[in-house]
Formats: C-alpha cells, structure tokens, sequence
C-alpha cells in the first residue's frame, strides 16, 4: 500500500496504521514426546492464552536460548529484574539493602520499594549490564541474610546499542 512498509498494515476500516511483525522464514520441526509431557503441555499452553503449540514451544525456545545466551557470554549486555521479600524490623537489612544499591549505582537503573504489610516489604530492583556483573550484584542481593524470596529475570539485549530513533542532547 503505497510507502508503507510490508510490515505495517493499513486497514481500510480504521485510519492508523497497525505495527505486525516482519514475516520470517519458518521450518517445520517434528517432536516426539510422551502423552502425559504432551497433555500437560496442552493444559499449560490453555492455561497462558497460547492460540497453538507452535507458538508456546517457540516462546520456551527462545527464552532457553537467550538464557544460554546470557551464560555462553559473561560480556553479553543485559537487563536483571531482581526481586526479594524481607521483615523490615530484620536487624539493619533495610539500611544494607540501600547500601548495597548505591554501591552499584551505575546498573541499578530503578528499584521499588513495596509495603506489603505491617511487616513484610517486598523491593523489585531492575539493573543493566554485562551479564558476568549484573549477576554478581544480583546474587549478592538474594544472598543477603534475611532475604526471602529471591529471584532474578535476566533479559538478554540486542548487541549494537538500542535501535529506536530519537536524539541524546
């Protein structure tokens, strides 16, 4: 239609126009697996809205291979979303937690900070990196003496920088 992109579709029925992703080459991969992995594959791909299991098991692929991604390479660039519950009358982990977050100012990029009742807190810290450093940070974080809870989401980034338009001034 026109200048615009194949990926970008114009609809006759509304005036802007509709971002879908580029159309890629696809191959046909056949798998066998046994009933009961297949059935709780199916009520798992039912339970998160998957429309085909085509689309569930590219989804756990590419998460696996980012996530080897991630290891293969200690230099790869990261985002980390840690996130950990404590007792905030615990002995000074309030003040060692903020502590911790300056120390590394320069990839903690955001955190919140949750009352989620009268004595457990719940604090989400998000960091960018290399994979080899923010992971260091991130363990430290969980490993702390009275964190509960822990866990960190990694998400490998594009290598190249970010690649959205605008200027830096």
């Amino acid at each position: 239609i026109g200048n615009v992109p194949k990926h970008i579709c114009r609809s006759t029925y509304v005036g802007a126009p509709v971002m879908r992703r580029p159309i890629t080459a696809m191959q046909r991969v056949t798998i066998s697996i046994d009933d009961e992995i297949a059935q709780a594959f199916d009520a798992l791909i039912a339970k998160r809205g998957y429309k085909n299991r085509s689309e569930a098991f590219r989804d756990l692929l590419r998460r696996e291979l980012a996530q080897e991604q991630l290891q293969d390479s200690s230099q790869t660039e990261c985002m980390a979303v840690v996130s950990f519950g404590f007792d905030h009358h615990a002995r000074s982990l309030p003040a060692r937690m903020t502590e911790q977050q300056h120390e590394h100012h320069e990839s903690i990029i955001a955190s919140m900070h949750v009352h989620a009742s009268h004595e457990r807190c719940v604090e989400v810290v998000v960091m960018r990196g290399n994979y080899k450093n923010i992971s260091t940070i991130a363990q430290e974080m969980i490993a702390e003496t009275g964190i509960e809870d822990g866990a960190v989401h990694y998400v490998a980034l594009p290598s190249g920088g970010h690649d959205h338009q605008h200027s830096h001034e």
